[in-house]
């Protein structure tokens, strides 16, 4: 495979710098985030590239836990990010719930499926955590926006439900079907169409790597499993958390709560 110069690069650019001039010329905006996005993408690619090349050369236990605390962290951020000043809780209930559901999916595959020698191969581990990792931030935000939305639309039902003796659970359990379904459908809707409409990156990857059609076949649907049983579990966990946030332990619902104070 041809190793790609940034002379290369240049020229695959054309197509949004085509893209933007329309854009400008006919003042329909969006400008101004293309072209953020494009530079953040290289500068932000450039440092990665950096920060790996240190990681590769330092293989050990700690470099992993490491990188994957970092990443955890930067994933707990990502989800609470739109919450406001006071998002630390969420913060917290979703590194939490995203780290013991990546724990999980990445058990397996590092010691059933995979079983590395050593199982801190930082080639293999850092690329599959980072794909689950990003995948289950999706989730979770979604999972966690969508509980508090519909908990807020829902509230004289979910206290008239209270009133008639049900428990925090079973008076949410309608906005929890909902969160769920918005953490899960994205997940579901890809595995839909991958092989049909799409052909996901860690396919393309291998194959323009020279790897064997079924081996990278094989390594994708290893991904979507990952991706799919981190983001069920974290999000059954977050939600879990959730729920104490917003009722009492005496099953009552903490109305000032449903206003995005977290």
């Amino acid at each position: 495979m041809k190793a790609l110069s940034y002379l290369d690069l240049a020229w695959s650019t054309l197509p949004v710098l085509l893209a933007m001039l329309v854009l400008w010329a006919r003042g329909l905006g969006q400008v101004g985030p293309l072209a953020l996005g494009l530079t953040r993408l290289t500068a932000q690619l450039w440092l990665l590239g950096l920060v790996l090349g240190w990681v590769f050369r330092h293989p050990s236990p700690s470099t992993l836990a490491a990188v994957a605390g970092v990443m955890l962290l930067a994933s707990a951020q990502a989800v609470g990010s739109g919450s406001g000043p006071g998002g630390w809780g969420l913060r917290l209930q979703a590194l939490g719930a995203i780290a013991v559901g990546g724990v999980i999916s990445m058990a397996v595959i590092v010691g059933l499926t995979l079983r590395l020698r050593p199982w801190y191969d930082l080639r293999t581990v850092v690329p599959i955590l980072g794909m689950i990792l990003g995948n289950s931030v999706g989730g979770v935000s979604l999972a966690a926006e969508r509980l508090g939305a519909d908990l807020r639309a829902e509230r004289d039902r979910v206290e008239l439900r209270l009133s008639l003796g049900a428990t925090a659970r079973r008076a949410a359990l309608p906005s929890l079907r909902a969160a769920t379904r918005a953490a899960l459908t994205p997940i579901v809707r890809n595995m839909m169409i991958v092989g049909i409409v799409s052909i996901p990156g860690m396919t393309t990857g291998q194959l323009l790597a020279g790897a064997g059609v079924e081996v990278a076949l094989r390594y994708q649907v290893l991904v979507y499993l990952g991706i799919s049983g981190t983001v069920a579990l974290s999000t059954l966990i977050l939600l879990r958390l959730r729920l104490r946030h917003y009722f009492t332990a005496d099953d009552q619902l903490r109305g000032d709560r449903l206003g995005g104070t977290l």
